[in-house]
């Protein structure tokens, strides 16, 4: 019977854990005055606990500077990362273009 119990208990447990999963994300914002709506996204990929770092990225802005930065990842990342030990981590990166400095000219 206390085997019973147990067994019920991981598995409310387990259930609750999967509902209320939520992503982890962390923003970093340099501006908030940002008239931008593009976003770009890109998944990173690290291998071997960071010892093989993932590629650079290429912004791809035409001012040469970025607003925000979002690092993230999602519950099928996390089971990734869980099941290859960490050997496998991927995390997905949006960011937004900064706006293009017109210079004021005068009249």
């Amino acid at each position: 019977m206390q085997n019973y119990i147990r067994l019920r208990s991981i598995s409310v447990l387990l259930i609750l854990m999967m509902c209320f999963q939520n992503c982890m994300s962390t923003r970093v914002v340099s501006e908030y005055d940002s008239d931008s709506v593009a976003k770009h996204t890109k998944t990173s990929w690290s291998y071997a606990w960071g010892l093989v770092t993932p590629k650079d990225i290429d912004p791809d802005c035409e001012s040469k500077k970025m607003n925000s930065v979002t690092s993230s990842t999602n519950l099928g990342y996390i089971l990734i990362s869980a099941i290859t030990i960490g050997i496998v981590v991927p995390q997905t990166v949006t960011w937004e273009c900064a706006p293009v400095d017109t210079p004021i000219e005068d009249l």
